[in-house]
C-alpha cells in the first residue's frame, strides 16, 4: 500500500507504484501547480519513496534499485493486484478505470523509464558481486517492458485490441465502448466513471459518442455491429433526438437488417422511411431587397433566369450523383433540390444587374473582363447578350469577338486603338508602382551601416539619392555581379545588395526622379 500525501488535508492511497505514477500525471486529481515538494509518497513497509519533478513537467518516483528490479517490482504489483489478481487476465474493461490508468502507466515506462529510475544511476563500482572482467551489455528498458508485458498478459503495453484483429488503444473508455457494443458484462462500478457525473463522462466526447447511449439504453448492447450503430447513434444524434428503452426495440428492427458495411445514408433512409427523424429543416429565405430585388432592364431578367437555371441544373445533378454514390440520403437529396430551386428562383440580381449597367453604360473595361474571354467561360453572360441585344461572341476568332465588344461601346477602329494603347500604358504604370511598393518593403526590412549610423535600406538609398548619388553600374564578380551607386562627379560609390530590395529600391527612385539618370544594369 502506498500513500500519497499532496497538502495537509489531502491524502491518497494507491496499491502499487503505477498507480502513484499514474495519480500524479495521468489523473486530474492533483491541483495545477503542485510542486515536488509538495508531494510525500511512502509505502506502509518499506518507508518514503523520493519524488522529483522532470523536465517535461511529470513527475517521477526514485524507489531504491537498479533499473531492472524497479521495472520487475513494478510490474509484478501490476499483474498481482490489478491484471491477474484471481490467477485470470482481466482485459481493460474488467478493470476500473484508475486501475487501467495504473497498467498504462507501467507500460509508459517502456519509453518513459525516468519517471521510475533517475538516468544518471550508475553501477555501484564497490559491490562485492560485479565481475570487473564481464562484458556488461546495455539495459533495454522499451524491449524488457514489452516482452514482460507480453509474457505475463498476452498483449501490449496498450492493452489488447479493442475489436478482434483490429489495432490496440490505450484509451479505456475504448475498451469499454466496444465490449458493451459486443454485449459483454461490464460492471456498473466502472460504468459509472462515465455516467452523467462521472470523472470521466466527457472521455470520447467526440469519437465515442455513442458510448453513453450504450450505458444508458442496455438493449442495444450486442444487438448491431460495431458500425450499424455508430451510425444509428450519429443519425438520431444529428437530429436531436433521444435514444431510449422506449424506441430501441423499433430502432433495432429497423437498422438490423441492413448490411454490415452500409453508409450512414443507408442507416438514415431506414429512419426516414418509418418516419423515425423527419424531413431535413430549409433555411428560411431572404428575399433580395433594394436595388438588387429587381432586374433593372430585359438583359438584366434574361441573364438571371439563365444562370439561375445554370446552376439548379448542376446543382441536382451533384446530389444526385453522390445520391447514386450512396453518400447522400434520401431526405438529404429533397433537401439539396428543394435548395437548388429557391436558389434559382430567389436569387440576387446583383451581378445580372452590374452586367446590364456595364452594357448600358458602355464600361468597356468591365464587359472586356467578362466578354473577352474563351467560349466555355461566362457562357450565360454571352448566351443573353447574343438573345437580347444580337450580339455574337462565341464561335468566332478572338480577334473579331473583341471587336464586336468595342463596336457595341461604340468605339471605332482608330478609337479602339488608342483605348488599348491607353490601357497598356495605364497597365505599365500599375504594375511599375506595385514593383516599386515591393522594393521599398523589402529595402525598409534590411540594415545598413553607413559612417556608424544604423539604418534601415530604404533610408539608406534615401540618403545616398540626396548626396547626389544617381547612377547604378556593376561588375562582375565570377558567375556572378556586384552592383553599387555611383556619385558621377566624385566617382564616389556604394554598395546595392539585389536580394534585399535596396537595387529595385535605387531603381525605382531614380526613375521616378528622372528617367535620364537612371542606368540598366
Amino acid at each position: 500500500m502506498y500513500v500519497i500525501t499532496t497538502g495537509p488535508e489531502r491524502v491518497e492511497t494507491r496499491t502499487t507504484l503505477a498507480g502513484v505514477l499514474a495519480f500524479l500525471n495521468l489523473e486530474s486529481a492533483p491541483k495545477p501547480g503542485l510542486r515536488a515538494e509538495d508531494l510525500a509518497v511512502r509505502h506502509v513497509e518499506r518507508g518514503a519513496i523520493p519524488v522529483v519533478r522532470l523536465p517535461s513537467g511529470q513527475f517521477a518516483v526514485r524507489p531504491a534499485g537498479d533499473t531492472k528490479a524497479i521495472l520487475t517490482s513494478i510490474m509484478d504489483e501490476v499483474e498481482r493486484f490489478i491484471v491477474r489478481p484471481g490467477g485470470k487476465v482481466l482485459r481493460p474493461h474488467e478493470m476500473s478505470r484508475s486501475s487501467w490508468q495504473a497498467v498504462y502507466a507501467a507500460g509508459r515506462l517502456a519509453v518513459f523509464t525516468s519517471e521510475a529510475v533517475d538516468p544518471d544511476q550508475v553501477v555501484n563500482l564497490e559491490s562485492p558481486n560485479l565481475d570487473l572482467f564481464a562484458v556488461a551489455e546495455p539495459f533495454n528498458a522499451y524491449d524488457f517492458v514489452n516482452a514482460e508485458f507480453h509474457r505475463r498478459f498476452g498483449w501490449s503495453t496498450n492493452g489488447p485490441a479493442y475489436v478482434p484483429g483490429a489495432g490496440t488503444n490505450a484509451r479505456h473508455e475504448v475498451h469499454v465502448a466496444y465490449a458493451l457494443q459486443r454485449g459483454e458484462p461490464v460492471r456498473d462500478c466502472i460504468l459509472n466513471a462515465y455516467r452523467k457525473d462521472g470523472d470521466a463522462a466527457d472521455a470520447g466526447h467526440h469519437d465515442l459518442h455513442w458510448l453513453p447511449t450504450l450505458i444508458a439504453v442496455p438493449a442495444l448492447r450486442g444487438a448491431l455491429s460495431a458500425h450499424k450503430l455508430q451510425a444509428l447513434c450519429a443519425v438520431m444524434r444529428h437530429d436531436k433526438l433521444a435514444i431510449t428503452a422506449l424506441n430501441a426495440a423499433l430502432l433495432i428492427a429497423l437498422v438490423k437488417p441492413l448490411p454490415d458495411d452500409c453508409t450512414y445514408a443507408a442507416v438514415e433512409d431506414a429512419l426516414f422511411a418509418a418516419r423515425v427523424i423527419p424531413p431535413l429543416a430549409l433555411p428560411a429565405g431572404r428575399p433580395s431587397t433594394g436595388e438588387d430585388a429587381n432586374p433593372v432592364s430585359p438583359l438584366a431578367a434574361r441573364l438571371h433566369a439563365l444562370v439561375g437555371a445554370k446552376r439548379h441544373t448542376e446543382r441536382i445533378a451533384r446530389a444526385q450523383a453522390e445520391r447514386a454514390k450512396g453518400g447522400l440520403s434520401e431526405r438529404g437529396l429533397h433537401r439539396e433540390m428543394a435548395l437548388a430551386a429557391m436558389e434559382r428562383d430567389h436569387g440576387s440580381f446583383s451581378w445580372p444587374n452590374r452586367f446590364a449597367l456595364a452594357v448600358l453604360q458602355r464600361d468597356i473595361a468591365t464587359l472586356l473582363q467578362t466578354l473577352d474571354t474563351p467560349n466555355d467561360r461566362n457562357t450565360s453572360s454571352k448566351r443573353a447578350l447574343r438573345e437580347e441585344c444580337g450580339v455574337v461572341l462565341t464561335g468566332v476568332p478572338a480577334a473579331t469577338r473583341r471587336r464586336r465588344i468595342f463596336e457595341m461601346c461604340g468605339f471605332s477602329e482608330s478609337e479602339q486603338w488608342r483605348w488599348e494603347a491607353q490601357a497598356l500604358t495605364a497597365r505599365s504604370e500599375r504594375l511599375q508602382a506595385a514593383d516599386a511598393e515591393w522594393a521599398r518593403k523589402r529595402a525598409e526590412e534590411s540594415r545598413w551601416k553607413l559612417d556608424g549610423l544604423l539604418m534601415n535600406g530604404r533610408e539608406y538609398v534615401d540618403l545616398c539619392i540626396r548626396e547626389g548619388f544617381s547612377q547604378i553600374r556593376h561588375f562582375p564578380r565570377g558567375s556572378a555581379r556586384v552592383y553599387y551607386i555611383e556619385q558621377p562627379a566624385t566617382r564616389t560609390i556604394r554598395r546595392l545588395q539585389a536580394n534585399d530590395g535596396t537595387l529595385a529600391y535605387a531603381r525605382s527612385r531614380l526613375a521616378t526622379a528622372s528617367p535620364a539618370l537612371a542606368m540598366a544594369a
